[in-house]
């Protein structure tokens, strides 16, 4: 069984579903919490098998990924408490190893001929500190992978103004990986490789109206070390990556119909030439104390890298992938959660399904990357206070 697998896919489904509504019932940075919180979610993730007509060698199936996590909070003291987050993954799925073009000279994928089976375990605990100016917190995490190890670290600081009316934050981290690579796979990989990233970030939350909130952010963060993927046949990326963010978002609240407007963008933009906008907007419609139903929308458009190419090609000289997560694209995705509150339980429930394309991406996209990803996502998760 080759042991073939795209890192990303393993790795990022954490965050996004750590940022679903339905987890944000938990205590949250920069408010105390007053009581015990013990919290599950599990989530499934399911990508779309491939169109067949875009698959020359190897499966058509995508990557299965099963998540539980666990979360407790618990106040210390007056000012103080801690919060400890675990997470563990199993994965399944083919992965791609080539884009070649087949016999009507169009791109088509090299895939592994046979599903792998991947396992995650990430630990992180966080130390918080409250005062009347503000909060700070302090993290540290770690996360074990068959051929992955990574130490991670970041301190972040809340400064809320005299009149309550404005936060100032800003964070720095840091996490220093290793990999180690399956070997005996159908490329040659090598022994082992390390990177390191450091990101900071810094934002203002402003109260304009017992209604409106909004905030702006600014993070810049840098890779080095090895940069490219492994299991590829032909993927040789920069081994530095410089990237920024800029965010805005507004949180509104309608009274009359007793409901909350979320809207987010996101600019990126990195010295791989990349660049990508995020417009997220959800309504939290609540029906009396008990019940909250979250309708959301997402779009998503990026460009493609400098050294992206719609096939592989051995002769070619310099740096060069045809990684679908470097290729230009557009995506849609769209969710409803459910959130039912209890005076100790709070269950809840979230559905999400995305689709990418090359044809909703912002700028034209003259050869779509056959590997593009459609997925569902369902998460159910429950909390207790005590």
């Amino acid at each position: 069984m080759n042991k073939i697998k795209n890192k990303n896919s393993l790795t990022a489904l954490a965050g996004a579903a750590m940022a679903l509504p339905a987890i944000s019932q938990l205590a949250t940075a920069g408010t105390m919490p007053t009581q015990t919180e013990v919290g599950y979610r599990y989530s499934q993730y399911t990508e779309d098998d491939l169109n067949e007509d875009n698959v020359i060698i190897g499966s058509v199936e995508r990557y299965e990924i099963d998540t539980h996590q666990f979360r407790l909070v618990k106040p210390l003291s007056d000012n103080k408490s801690i919060t400890i987050d675990a997470m563990y993954e199993t994965l399944t799925g083919a992965s791609p190893l080539s884009v070649i073009n087949n016999a009507d000279s169009e791109p088509a994928l090299v895939m592994t001929g046979a599903s792998i089976t991947e396992t995650r375990t990430d630990i992180a605990g966080t130390l918080e500190s409250f005062s009347d100016s503000g909060s700070t917190r302090y993290q540290l995490g770690a996360s074990v992978e068959d051929d992955y190890q990574a130490i991670n670290a970041s301190f972040e600081k809340d400064v809320i103004t005299k009149d309550r009316g404005t936060t100032y934050s800003y964070g720095v981290g840091f996490s220093l990986d290793e990999l180690e690579p399956v070997q005996g796979t159908n490329v040659n990989p090598p022994e082992s490789e390390d990177k390191w990233y450091a990101s900071g970030f810094v934002s203002m939350t402003k109260v304009l109206s017992a209604q409106w909130q909004t905030q702006f952010g600014f993070s810049l963060g840098l890779y080095d070390g090895y940069l490219s993927d492994p299991y590829k046949a032909f993927d040789e990326r920069p081994d530095e990556r410089q990237l920024y963010v800029i965010s805005a978002r507004s949180r509104y609240f309608l009274r009359s119909v007793k409901a909350a407007l979320h809207a987010d963008y996101r600019y990126y933009w990195d010295d791989w030439g990349m660049e990508s906008h995020t417009l997220d907007l959800a309504w939290y419609q609540n029906f009396g104390d008990s019940l909250q139903v979250v309708p959301r929308i997402r779009y998503y458009s990026q460009s493609q890298a400098d050294f992206y190419y719609s096939t592989d090609d051995p002769f070619r000289e310099g740096y060069q992938s045809s990684d679908f997560q470097l290729a230009p694209f557009g995506a849609l995705s769209y969710g409803l959660g459910i959130i039912m509150k209890g005076e100790k339980l709070t269950f809840s429930a979230h559905l999400e399904s995305y689709e990418s394309k090359g044809s909703l991406a912002i700028k034209e996209v003259k050869q779509e990357n056959p590997a593009l990803v459609s997925y569902g996502l369902f998460t159910l998760g429950v909390d207790y206070r005590y």
